[in-house]
């Protein structure tokens, strides 16, 4: 018993040990049986720890596994090699030395812009809808106080409607997306006088690193759905292209974020729009067939997704009939998706003649290819299914069958006893008489 609690104490030891110093390597692995028994067990400790050894470094930053944030702080690798610097550059504070280096965009010194990753695309309008990731660090602070990225999803915003810190409303509009910028916003446009405790002291100055994901552009889709009904209807054909254009928008910005539901809703939406509005030239059917069409295709896509493959095949056919010049790429997208639609109503030959148009319209596509091999495939497994079904409904009527001929034929032996007993009955009738 002495050498068990030796044992388990010198277990015990070692563990702390482990716990609290570094790793140590051993020539051989031990087994936890052996460390368990009364004999206790023996091991050697390497003399140098192995080439393919290499002791876990305690992570400096917890963002350090996220490529954007890894580059944050004020000694990331986003800096050139003069700004990692700047931490020698005499006795000025680190905001200071990075505010040397940056834009006024405020006018007056209040938000200052140093752009870290360019952008593409136009300036973001007044009022757009934005999604953006951000950082936010205090002077000092390695690691951000707060963070879209460390809550895993990116920040939606309407620009000017007071739903933004006043500093960081300006910063995002002077961003196109794709773009990474570091912002430094002093108090007076951020959290002022009294900051937001505990996390942000009164009178900070905040440094956010922004990453613009998209900007979707609401003003016309709003002015259009704030009109009253019979206002809509006299509208110019510009004005409804514009709404169904923001809508439309809208839908691809929900398709990416996997809002399917929201994305439905938009798309059709604009089609809506662009459906019920008068034409007085050749121009204006083109330019609506162009969207219309293509808010079709889309419309098809979210069905899909949303497993309801008959609304898929409709908008698939509205989408084939829209009158205008459309490109071999939007007439294949609409076959494909309609033979996909097709052939998960298992109404195969329909499905194979759509991607084979699709596949004749663009041809060497693997996706068009693969979907029809898969199609084929369900067909040959539906007909074998359909046999399968049909031989054992034929052997369930031929096995009906004969139990009915063996039944008759029970019947019949049963008739006979019946009349023995009739005529054993006749004579004990008869007996009785006598």
């Amino acid at each position: 018993m002495a050498a068990k609690d030796r044992t388990e104490g010198g277990i015990r030891e070692f563990l702390a040990h482990e716990m609290m110093g570094p790793l140590i390597q051993l020539t051989e692995a031990l087994n936890i049986r052996d460390l368990s028994n009364e004999s206790g067990t023996l091991f050697e400790v390497a003399a140098e720890p192995s080439e393919d050894h290499h002791p876990p470094q305690q992570q400096s930053n917890f963002f350090d596994d996220i490529s954007l944030i890894s580059s944050l702080s004020l000694g990331g690798g986003m800096f050139d090699e003069d700004e990692s610097k700047l931490s020698d550059a005499g006795d000025e504070e680190p905001f200071e030395q990075l505010a040397c280096r940056m834009v006024d965009i405020s006018g007056d010194g209040g938000v200052l812009k140093m752009e870290v990753k360019a952008g593409v695309g136009e300036s973001i309008p007044d009022g757009a809808s934005v999604t953006f990731h951000y950082n936010a660090f205090l002077e000092h602070n390695d690691e951000p106080f707060d963070s879209t990225l460390l809550r895993g999803r990116p920040e939606r915003k309407l620009l000017d409607d007071g739903g933004l810190l006043p500093g960081l409303n300006l910063a995002i509009k002077t961003m196109r997306c794709s773009e990474t910028s570091r912002f430094l916003i002093w108090p007076q446009y951020a959290f002022g006088k009294k900051g937001c405790p505990p996390r942000i002291p009164g009178g900070e100055v905040i440094l956010y690193e922004i990453q613009l994901v998209s900007a979707v552009d609401h003003a016309a889709a709003d002015s259009f759905e704030d009109l009253e009904g019979e206002e809509q209807n006299i509208t110019s054909f510009k004005e409804k292209l514009k709404a169904a254009q923001a809508h439309h928008r809208q839908g691809n910005q929900h398709h990416r974020e996997g809002n399917l539901h929201g994305a439905k809703n938009s798309y059709c939406r604009a089609a809506w729009i662009l459906e019920y509005c008068a034409l007085k030239d050749r121009e204006e059917e083109l330019q609506r067939g162009n969207i219309l069409v293509r808010l079709r295709s889309n419309l098809a896509q979210v069905y899909l997704e949303l497993k309801d493959p008959a609304r898929a095949c409709t908008q698939c056919r509205m989408g084939l009939s829209v009158t205008g010049e459309h490109s071999k790429e939007i007439i294949a997208k609409l076959n494909f998706r309609l033979g996909k639609a097709k052939g998960l109503l298992n109404d195969f030959s329909g499905a194979k003649k759509f991607l084979l148009q699709a596949q004749r319209l663009k041809p060497g596509q693997d996706e068009i290819t693969e979907e029809l091999e898969a199609v084929i495939k369900r067909e040959e497994k539906w007909a074998a299914r359909e046999r399968f079904m049909c031989q054992q409904m034929f052997n369930s009527s031929a096995t009906a069958e004969r139990q009915g001929q063996a039944s008759g034929k029970a019947s019949k032996s049963v008739e006979e006893p019946g009349n023995t007993v009739g005529l054993q009955d006749g004579a004990f009738k008869h007996n009785w008489k006598a």
